[in-house]
């Protein structure tokens, strides 16, 4: 009866290890149970594959420190001194303390190795394949990365366009403003020079039967004053819309500069009797490559400014010279001049100093003269003082091969 209970005990002894093996073989992970000495107790076929080891190699009996300095010695734990990366290992497993981290092993496989203290010494080692979840887990961290990376982008785009935006609808109001004062100061213009023709006619009429040479003189004066002053707003309106539209055009050749300022100041002179221009042209060289009709516009605009924003200051100087391919001009006045705040503006379109209030103009004549000069690749230089005076320095190329050759494609066309 005894020999019986004993060889029951010894059989259920014997299905609980197969049951217990059985269950270990199966396990999804690997597992290696280490005694205190880490001695190998037990281990499964998972371990050897996860890990990349030899169970011929490492068989249950083994010390674990064999398996730390196989995988040092082919690098498993990177570079650096393998002695020290065993040394390091040992000192942490010895410690039989719960712990968890993954790493990627030869194969490429990303382990995640957890290890739990087990009663009397020693513990139990667990290795789970966690490739799949942590390559998801970085792929959707790059993802989310990336996407963040494109929300701040795609924030930063539409703030700029929001900047943009607003930066074009105050540039539009202040066109519209402009563009308002613009058509306010053309209507005075215009209605000015249309005032004094009318007014002379009359006189004229009331007078027709005992007028005398001076007097016809003086009103012929004042229409021919007038009617200038209407074909120059006229040539001003007209040239700035080609411009703006592209369709400007000039006709490069020979051209006296010379001769042009002084045909301006002739025609000036004969408005503005009170002004006196003197004039010091002799050292201008004989020709220039340029658009004589534009540059009596040029002229023209900047002379007629010296006099108009000199009332009473008689005076205007202009100047020219030559300097190695170059030639300029200085019109200069000793007027009302500019605050200094203003002179970075002088050449936009529609702008008008604030010392030129009460004063007849439009405020598109020097952003013409200055679109006309770069066009002949030319400078237009300002220096002004409130008070004491204006000085316009206009600087041309003598000749300009780039210029020459676009006239030459012209005439073949």
């Amino acid at each position: 009866m005894s020999n019986r209970c004993d060889a029951n005990a010894i059989d259920g002894r014997e299905n609980a290890t197969g049951l217990l093996h059985a269950t270990i073989d199966n396990f999804p992970g690997g597992i290696c149970v280490l005694d205190n000495d880490l001695t190998m107790l037990v281990t499964n076929r998972k371990f050897y594959e996860l890990l990349d080891l030899s169970e011929d190699m490492f068989p249950a009996g083994s010390n674990f420190e064999g398996v730390f300095r196989y995988n040092a010695c082919r690098g498993e734990y990177g570079p650096g001194d393998p002695k020290e990366k065993v040394r390091e290992r040992l000192s942490q497993v010895r410690r039989f303390e719960e712990h968890r981290f993954d790493r990627e092993v030869g194969t490429g496989l990303v382990i995640e190795m957890r290890s739990a203290p087990k009663t009397g010494g020693g513990c139990v080692l667990t290795y789970l394949d966690v490739t799949v979840n942590r390559r998801a887990e970085q792929a959707l961290l790059r993802h989310k990365e990336t996407l963040e990376e494109l929300v701040l982008l795609r924030t930063e785009e539409i703030e700029r366009q929001a900047e943009e935006l607003r930066r074009l609808l105050g540039q539009e109001r202040h066109t519209n403003e402009l563009q308002r004062q613009f058509v306010t100061m053309t209507s005075h213009e215009f209605r000015t020079p249309l005032a004094i023709i009318d007014g002379a006619a009359q006189r004229l009429q009331r007078r027709k039967h005992a007028v005398t040479s001076e007097f016809i003189e003086d009103k012929v004066g004042l229409i021919r004053g007038a009617v200038s002053r209407m074909v120059d707003l006229m040539e001003s309106f007209l040239s700035a819309g080609r411009i703006e539209h592209g369709h400007m055009t000039y006709a490069f050749r020979p051209c006296s500069l010379r001769e042009v300022v002084e045909r301006c100041v002739a025609r000036q002179q004969s408005i503005a009797t009170t002004h006196h221009f003197h004039l010091k042209l002799d050292d201008l060289p004989p020709v220039v490559f340029a658009d004589t009709a534009a540059m009596e516009q040029v002229f023209t605009n900047l002379i007629s400014n010296a006099v108009k924003y000199a009332p009473v200051s008689p005076d205007i100087y202009i100047t020219g010279h030559s300097e190695g391919n170059g030639a300029s001009v200085t019109v200069a006045d000793t007027g009302v001049g500019i605050d200094a705040d203003d002179l970075p503006k002088m050449f936009q379109r529609y702008f008008r100093a604030r010392t030129s209030t009460g004063i007849a103009g439009t405020g598109i004549g020097l952003n013409l003269v200055k679109q006309i000069v770069e066009a002949h690749k030319g400078n237009i230089f300002l220096e002004s003082r409130k008070g004491q005076g204006t000085a316009f320095t206009v600087t041309l190329p003598v000749t300009n091969p780039m210029l020459i050759a676009a006239c030459d494609e012209a005439k073949v066309g």
